[in-house]
């Protein structure tokens, strides 16, 4: 049996988790939100939306110390914890590490993030650009960022982690920043004069008193009755979408969504590319008719619905943003339209297409309604000089940064908006400088053994560079051929043997990532590569095709970001080595790829 359903506030949820009072079973994932989801959470628990059930359950002293438990992301750890974590680590997590500030590194990430909350855009109501992060190469300390209050009054900002000490926020000192920050943007315009320093005060503490609702599991539970209700609630959860909720919404205006709409579309190609396309289709349409595409404002996209919308002159009025079923069918065909095209450049091999030649090598779906929006706003005739050069480094930007990856709502839109203002006004978008150097040199996880984004996208290159089969020779961006088939295969195989130790002590930890893959026929991979060491089945390729030399192979292997120092370690069966030179290769392209 569970216990009743109770509530905890965020503050209260944050000191239990520094307590160690609360832990992660053993059979859990790890933390893997991105930043910008954390960013979303904060959005929603500022504007009071419900933000889910967190279910622990509950330990008995001598489960607590028999079993091994981990502690939630960047806490410490606790010596009687009493809550195991079942549901809701991942936002447990993101409310310790943005506001309690620990000296840790992101998860997968060798930078430390902060997150601020734009006091400006709250207190004028605007929400879903309210929080944004940073990240530096070495960790800032609550009490340095405390220090510049003074910089927080000039940009009408305050760190998250100020949210972390109880006693500041009471003090007299607190109070006295909060009137001179009223103050000072009463001064320049920038908020109502009706807002005064309480306000100010009731919002943070809006967000440390937000009530998250809770339930345990009782002690007496056996542990494999536990992973079995874990099993059901990460498995087999009857959640309803956004695209349910507006099938049933939409239905009493005779539009039938899902039965007509969805299952009628013809483009099994776009239908087959993610599960969530159908609704990506609405956020589509949503970024065409509002700029913005979280849940709530698909609702607005009901029949007569209104919502509020800033005039040109910067007046907020009520709006219908669609009228009736015939404008709705109008929207839906558009956007499928442009999503469709979206999609051919996405999965296309030509000089400004992006060279995902399966659905599952696409790097991020959720790209889709963005690129699709922008290419439906560029066809209203707006000026496009340099669009495909833009398009470019913003999509690999995207890409690679990893904004796209999860929830990501609030990313596409701000990318939409940055795009609209870049065709009509040849404004900066934001996403092109958010991948530079420093954060290629330091942030990409190529090492990472995970088929995520920053995967995905490597294959997309190699299609782009005009791979081909190591045996046949063939380019690799054809798709499949009749019964042989293109997958990514690893360089030196997973079950290499007879390596030597000093040249292959990363091969555990890399053997697995994307620097040790490449796109290969089936066939190749099964009968020249196999098990061998790489000195042997390229010296028995060679043997195999007397007119490839040395050269030709360099030529060969170059289109798979294999530079002849790399083919030099693979002659020499040198793991760490091919690993570095590959790194540095595929680094010194992305490079090229987004810099301005």
């Amino acid at each position: 049996m569970a216990e009743d359903p109770g509530k905890k506030k965020v503050n209260e949820l944050v000191s239990a988790i520094h307590q160690g009072e609360y832990v992660i079973p053993h059979f859990q994932r790890g933390y893997e939100w991105q930043p910008s989801m954390v960013s979303d959470l904060f959005e929603s628990i500022i504007q009071d939306y419900y933000a889910g059930l967190l279910l622990f359950w509950r330990l008995d002293n001598q489960r607590a110390h028999r079993e091994v438990w981990d502690p939630v992301w960047g806490a410490p750890e606790g010596n009687t914890p009493s809550l195991a974590i079942l549901d809701g680590q991942q936002r447990l997590a993101s409310l310790y590490y943005a506001i309690h500030n620990p000296p840790e590194e992101f998860p997968n990430r060798k930078t430390y993030y902060r997150w601020f909350l734009n006091l400006d855009e709250c207190l004028n109501e605007e929400y879903e650009e309210a929080v944004y992060y940073r990240y530096s190469f070495h960790h800032h300390p609550t009490e340095e960022l405390r220090e510049r209050k003074d910089e927080w009054i000039e940009k009408g900002v305050m760190p998250l982690a100020i949210l972390s000490r109880s006693a500041y926020l009471s003090s007299q000192e607190f109070e006295d920043w909060l009137t001179r920050y009223v103050q000072e943007r009463h001064r320049r315009g920038i908020i109502p004069e009706s807002i005064s320093a309480i306000k100010v005060s009731n919002l943070l503490q809006r967000i440390r008193n937000y009530e998250f609702i809770t339930t345990a599991l009782r002690s007496d539970r056996d542990i494999h009755d536990i992973c079995n209700i874990f099993a059901r609630i990460n498995q087999k959860g009857m959640r309803l979408s956004t695209f349910d909720l507006m099938n049933a919404f939409l239905y009493p205006h005779g539009i039938k969504l899902r039965t007509e709409l969805w299952e009628g579309l013809q483009n099994h190609q776009l239908k087959e590319i993610d599960s969530s396309m159908n609704e990506y289709l609405l956020k589509l349409i949503s970024l065409h008719v509002q700029a913005y595409c979280s849940s709530k404002y698909i609702y607005n996209l009901i029949p007569g619905a209104e919502t509020k919308k800033r005039t040109p002159s910067g007046e907020m009025r009520e709006v219908e943003l669609v009228h009736d079923k015939v404008h709705f069918d109008s929207l839906w065909d558009q956007a499928c339209k442009y999503a469709e095209a979206a999609r051919d450049i996405m999965m296309n091999v030509g000089s400004f297409d992006f060279g995902a030649i399966k659905s599952k090598f696409i790097p991020n779906t959720t790209i889709i309604p963005v690129l699709g929006a922008v290419l439906w706003e560029r066809a209203q005739g707006k000026e496009t000089t340099g669009f495909s050069e833009t398009c470019q480094k913003w999509y690999w930007s995207a890409v690679f940064s990893g904004d796209y990856s999860g929830s990501s709502d609030t990313v596409m839109a701000q990318d939409f908006r940055d795009w609209r203002a870049w065709l009509e006004e040849g404004r900066e978008i934001g996403r092109v400088s958010r991948v530079d150097a420093d954060f290629v040199e330091n942030e990409l996880g190529l090492r990472n053994t995970a088929r995520g984004a920053q995967y995905n996208a490597v294959l997309c290159l190699l299609a782009l560079n005009g791979a081909k089969d190591f045996d046949t020779r063939r380019p690799l961006a054809s798709g499949d051929y009749i019964g042989e088939k293109i997958n990514d295969h690893h360089i030196f195989p997973r079950g290499v043997e007879d390596l030597e130790d000093d040249k292959s002590t990363e091969f555990a930890e890399c053997k697995d990532s994307i620097l040790n893959r490449t796109l290969l026929l089936d066939k190749t991979n099964k009968h020249l590569i196999r098990n061998k060491r790489p000195s042997i089945y390229l010296t028995e390729l060679m043997e195999k095709n007397p007119e490839v030399t040395r050269v030709q192979l360099e030529e060969l292997l170059t289109a798979h970001f294999i530079s002849p120092q790399a083919l030099d370690c693979l002659m020499d069966d040198d793991f760490g080595g091919f690993i570095a030179e590959r790194e540095r290769t595929l680094k010194e392209h992305i490079l090229t790829l987004v810099e301005a």
